[in-house]
């Protein structure tokens, strides 16, 4: 199998791109030319530097291909991320979406379950729930996005969507992730959310990835998930892999939002990304909670156990443990 994987050097890219190469595909990885790729060192893959806005580097890494897998994303809800936002999450996929099809290639156009919108307290979100997040604006981005590779579709483009959960994993997490994780570690993390997220295992997710290549309905979109948990089961466990103090402050939901409001605004200021926002306050104060159970029937997608993931992640990034 000859693919090409548009965003592989970050978080799910780089897990997919080893997946792929132990499998035996050939695999090319489209990439910023100054991204580091770092992470995939000693992984068989073939380096294919571009821009998401050079059409023609874009036809040449897309021509040949079976499968291209579309990982690109701005993740950032920020006003001043706005123009790089809609190049990345609206634009591009636009692009990629009529090269794939001219190539007579399959897309596998990875969303995010942002676009399934948040569901109301004790409601469970599947494919059929109705966007209703526009207010986010890296949300309506991705919304916007989907759309694109929806008309391409239309006209006769062989795709299908996933959306993955809220992803853990040892490999290549993101520095961020790893803070939290670190922190939880040192006992320094005595607060966590309200809410809930969709707590899902990494080796799960880029495997439902390939299933859904294989397997899934063209024009399809697929969730894959994982388990529903609380922040406090979440970093809990997180707590008790490392052998640390778990968190015992439940932060309040209405503080939240207007906690990162002020982030915003302080933030701003000092011209740097604020490390909580108003939509960001939202989410956490809310319990995202959604099924996999469409990618499960019609894929064969599974889920591990969420405790397992979590261990396997502080085993993967080396988060120093007070167990050891």
């Amino acid at each position: 199998m000859r693919t090409l994987v548009i965003g592989g050097t970050g978080f799910i890219g780089v897990n997919l791109v080893v997946l792929l190469a132990s499998r035996g595909d050939d695999v090319g990885v489209y990439h910023r030319p100054a991204t580091s790729l770092a992470n995939l060192a000693h992984v068989n893959f073939r380096s294919m530097p571009g821009e998401l806005n050079e059409e023609d580097k874009l036809k040449q890494a897309i021509a040949g291909c079976d499968v291209v897998y579309n990982l690109a994303a701005c993740p950032s809800s920020l006003k001043k991320d706005e123009e790089q936002r809609n190049a990345i999450n609206v634009f591009a996929p636009r692009l990629i979406a009529r090269l794939t099809k001219e190539a007579k290639a399959r897309l596998v156009h990875v969303s995010s379950i942002a676009t399934v919108g948040p569901p109301a307290a004790g409601e469970i979100a599947d494919e059929t729930f109705i966007f209703n997040n526009h207010k986010d604006a890296y949300a309506l981005s991705k919304h916007l996005g989907d759309k694109e590779v929806a008309k391409e579709v239309a006209l006769g483009l062989d795709a299908v969507t996933v959306c993955p959960g809220n992803v853990v994993g040892g490999r290549a997490m993101k520095q961020e992730q790893k803070n939290k994780f670190q922190a939880i570690a040192d006992g320094k993390m005595k607060i966590y959310p309200p809410g809930g997220v969709c707590l899902t295992d990494v080796d799960d997710l880029v495997m439902g990835m390939v299933l859904a290549a294989q397997k899934g309905k063209a024009g399809s979109c697929y969730i894959l998930g994982g388990h529903n948990v609380t922040f406090k089961e979440y970093f809990g466990h997180v707590a008790t892999v490392t052998g640390s103090d778990k968190p015992w402050i439940r932060l309040p939901s209405l503080l939240l939002p207007l906690a990162g409001l002020g982030f915003e605004i302080l933030f701003s200021f000092l011209k740097s990304d604020p490390p909580l926002n108003r939509i960001s306050g939202e989410m956490v104060s809310k319990n995202l909670y959604y099924s996999s159970q469409l990618a499960i029937s019609e894929l064969g997608y599974e889920v591990g156990d969420w405790k397992n993931a979590l261990q396997k992640a502080v085993q993967g990034a080396n988060i120093v443990c007070k167990a050891n």
